[in-house]
């Protein structure tokens, strides 16, 4: 027996506008990408404590430890939504025995990219 797959030009022409539109259509994290992609491009270094979150943005969490990483993200995800302020995501970090003069410059950057509302 010879089973032959026949598809129709109008369920090939619908299966191709289907998977483009969901490709074409952002997700509801697209602004925050957008936001996370130029913080790591613009802030550089981007670096508060031991941990270089522009490299972890970049290269999917390498360059800061994990368990950082992540509450970097829950952060700067509530600062980018309006869930903290500025100064609750400032305060949120400790600066260090330096004062923290290197991560406060990282941290104001991204305060810095905050789109306004």
């Amino acid at each position: 027996m010879n089973a032959k797959l026949s598809f129709t030009p109008i369920a090939i022409a619908l299966f191709g506008v289907v998977t483009g539109a969901s490709a074409a259509t952002p997700g509801p994290d697209a602004g925050y990408n957008a936001f996370l992609q130029k913080i790591a491009a613009d802030c550089k270094p981007l670096v508060i404590g031991n941990d270089d979150f522009g490299q972890a943005i970049v290269f999917n969490g390498q360059g800061a430890e994990p368990g950082h990483y992540g509450t970097f993200l829950d952060r700067t995800k509530a600062l980018y939504s309006r869930g903290m302020s500025a100064k609750e995501f400032h305060d949120s970090y400790a600066l260090g025995s330096d004062g923290g003069k290197f991560s406060d410059k990282s941290i104001q950057c991204i305060i810095a990219h905050v789109p306004k509302q």
